[in-house]
């Protein structure tokens, strides 16, 4: 049995705006640290390059 939901996110770049990726994260894991400070750079097809990553939640009904 779980014992914290996981909420996901999509990965967006922050100079091209395309969608990169998804990531399962808590709202907040067990040291207090929220998915506000989750810091990730990832490869954007379009910029060619690494980018870094800003976080959008994704709604999904159940």
């Amino acid at each position: 049995m779980p014992r914290g939901k996981r909420t996901v996110f999509g990965m967006f770049c922050t100079d091209s705006g395309n969608r990169v990726g998804t990531v399962r994260l808590h709202k907040q894991n067990s040291k207090g640290v929220g998915w506000k400070e989750f810091k990730v750079e990832k490869f954007c097809p379009v910029c060619r390059k690494r980018m870094p990553m800003k976080l959008k939640e994704e709604r999904h009904s159940s």
